[in-house]
């Protein structure tokens, strides 16, 4: 799997979304700025094609690992401070964070329980939601799903995607959940993954009250597991035994659905989230490839792929049961999975509007479908139209979320093949209506940012560590703002105001990996305002996020000196002296990730070094032997 990490006619039938979900002009409180997962705010009228070129940086928090989740924005009561505009965000730190909207100062931080098996542990984007007038954050971190107070920060419930371990990694327990949670009717719905490795995957549903299982989903065999509605199941999965997740020892024979297949086949994989058709009362995700073959040496099914995996299709809210499923080939061992979230918008299909289903492959094409299922011209389940943009492959293609926005899906596509060879173009948008291409970018860079858009503006990401502003209509580039690293998080546009984090990787495995390196670099959040508006300086400010470095302006440009040694400083929730203009951690806390290699304590983060081939090591139960940092079963 890759690194990570989703039409409307005019503006005036701007949304499409149902009413109880129009975003407050200063609020984004989920993943693509509502259940219809369109990452459009019809709301936003300060940031236009007008004003994008305006847009400068207004404050910098700078976390100590990569950021790839998007910022949450809500209003929240704090003590002493009612109504606070309120940032929230993951960073693979291992902390969630709330900041102050206005200047970036922290609010509070949550840290997660460690998970050193997962390759994604905070990729998942927050949902906040208001749960008997307490307003909540949902949001996940490794395999588990928190709910926390939004106010303080405190725990409410954790619900374990698997068995809870804290200390397995991914050669013992791969679980995570990268979907981001969609919170409707006091439910919580997601989707967890295995990555590819030893295990499988599912999608579930939690009360968000007590955060106990309602139902689990299993995508290799289409079946549905039922918690009895006096159950307090906090841990569960669709291959551990009851014992492992601390189950009755007769739960699984004894529920309805659950005494389902449970051998580990590295299938059923959601990386995606999920959408949600309040009307038609059904959720919408799609997911990752399984690789099939015939050969006996393999852990792999035989062909086909289970029923469910990379397939986009279509679950009922209230059991969990499969309305209707579609994918484009039933044999694919070339990781031609669904990353993105489905988009939910209208079309006009044969001078009727249709509610339809939108998401793109990594094969480098973006499917529209009708919300039901059927092709309202075929009478079958087909698509309306299919569209490729570039060729595709294991690392782009369409990997990440599409914007609708005013008639046009928009995204942006990864490299494809080759990271010397990107694919082009890599910014696209598509008239929603029929798939063809209303504009190209060639000269557009990478990206595994899903794009955002306000009316007349669409926001897209890229691995050169800029978010580039577009005019939506023509393509023509309106602004350009330095992100503070390659961006895997979506821009979120609320108030005049523009959030996004910075940073990509991926971990588990062997931590002396690039990908696992650099996703240990200390990383922020960025906002940037519009100059000369209130509370946002002519010019912007010169923040940089270091802690060690006093900022001004002199003149027009930006100078930044670096404080005296031995000052205090922070890098997130981890504290530090300051050493000739940067900030060196006291104490970096490196856990062990496997026994092939070994932690070492950098100056601002961890790093890790391979340990000498030969090392005796394990996966699982079965004994191995240690070479350039891998684990090898020997025997």
């Amino acid at each position: 799997m890759a690194l990570l990490l989703t039409a409307l006619a005019n503006l005036l039938a701007c949304s499409n979304l149902a009413p109880h979900e129009a975003p407050a002009p200063t609020e984004w409180r989920s993943y693509g700025g509502g259940l219809a997962r369109t990452f459009f705010n019809p709301a936003e009228t300060a940031v236009n094609r007008d004003t994008a070129s305006r847009l400068v940086p207004l404050w910098r928090f700078t976390t100590g690992g990569i950021v790839t989740a998007q910022p949450m924005v809500a209003h929240v009561d704090l003590p002493g401070a009612p109504a606070t505009e309120v940032v929230f965000i993951s960073s693979w730190d291992g902390h969630h964070y709330a900041l102050r909207a206005a200047d970036g100062s922290l609010v509070w931080s949550f840290a997660f329980k460690p998970h050193p098996g997962a390759s994604y542990p905070a990729v998942s984007s927050a949902a906040i939601e208001d749960i008997d007038g307490r307003r909540v954050v949902f949001v996940s971190g490794g395999m588990t799903m928190y709910a926390l107070d939004a106010a303080t920060g405190a725990e409410i419930w954790a619900f374990d995607a698997g068995t809870g371990c804290t200390t397995c990694d991914s050669a013992v327990e791969r679980n995570e959940i990268e979907s981001s949670p969609a919170v409707f009717e006091g439910v919580v719905y997601f989707g967890m993954d295995v990555n590819d490795g030893r295990g499988k995957g599912g999608f579930l549903a939690l009360d968000a009250r007590r955060g106990t299982l309602r139902w689990f989903f299993d995508l290799a065999s289409g079946t549905v597991c039922h918690a009895d509605p006096g159950d307090e199941v906090r841990r569960f999965d669709g291959y551990h035994s009851a014992a492992e997740l601390g189950l009755p020892p007769n739960f699984l024979a004894t529920r309805r659905g659950c005494n389902f297949d449970r051998t580990p086949n590295s299938c059923g994989n959601i990386w995606s989230s999920a959408s949600i058709d309040p009307k038609r009362r059904l959720l919408y995700t799609a997911s990752s490839n399984c690789d099939t073959d015939n050969r006996p040496t393999t852990p792999e099914p035989p062909p086909p792929m289970p029923p469910y995996d990379e397939a986009i299709f279509a679950l009922r809210l209230d059991d969990g049961e499969p309305a209707w499923r579609w994918r484009a080939r039933e044999v694919d061992n070339d990781d031609l999975g669904y990353g993105g979230v489905p988009n939910l918008f209208e079309i006009e299909v044969g001078g009727v509007r249709r509610e339809v289903v939108g998401v793109g492959n990594k094969d480098g094409r973006y499917v529209v479908l009708d919300r039901d299922g059927v092709n309202a011209l075929s009478g079958v389940i087909e698509p309306y139209w299919i569209t490729q943009t570039v060729p595709g492959g294991s690392i782009g293609g369409i990997l990440q979320s599409a914007a609708v926005s005013e008639g046009r899906v928009m995204f942006t596509s990864g490299f494809g093949l080759e990271l010397n060879d990107p694919q082009k173009p890599a910014a696209v948008a598509l008239d929603a209506a029929t798939g063809r291409i209303l504009w190209a970018l060639d000269d557009a860079p990478p990206s595994y940012s899903p794009t955002s858009a306000v009316p007349g503006v669409v926001f897209m990401g890229s691995t050169y560590g800029s978010l580039f502003a577009y005019d939506s209509a023509t393509g023509q580039t309106l602004n350009r703002l330095a992100a503070g690293g390659p961006l895997g998080s979506p821009a979120t546009i609320v108030g005049g105001r523009v959030y996004i984090g910075a940073g990509t990787g991926e971990r588990g495995g062997n931590p002396t990996r690039i990908a696992y390196l650099v996703s240990l670099i200390p990383s922020p959040v960025s906002a940037f305002c519009l100059s000369g508006t209130a509370g946002c300086p002519a010019g912007g400010s010169c923040d940089d996020g270091n802690a060690c470095t006093a900022d001004s302006r002199v003149a027009d440009a930006c100078v930044n000196q670096p404080l005296p040694d031995d000052t205090t400083c922070k890098l997130g929730e981890f504290d530090g002296h300051c050493r000739a203009g940067n900030c060196l951690l006291d104490a970096a806390v490196c856990p062990s990730v496997s026994d092939c290699t070994r932690p070492v304590a950098g100056a601002d983060s961890c790093r890790y070094e391979a340990a000498p081939d030969g090392t005796v090591c394990h996966l699982g139960e079965q004994d191995g032997t240690c070479l350039e940092g891998n684990c090898i079963p020997v025997g």
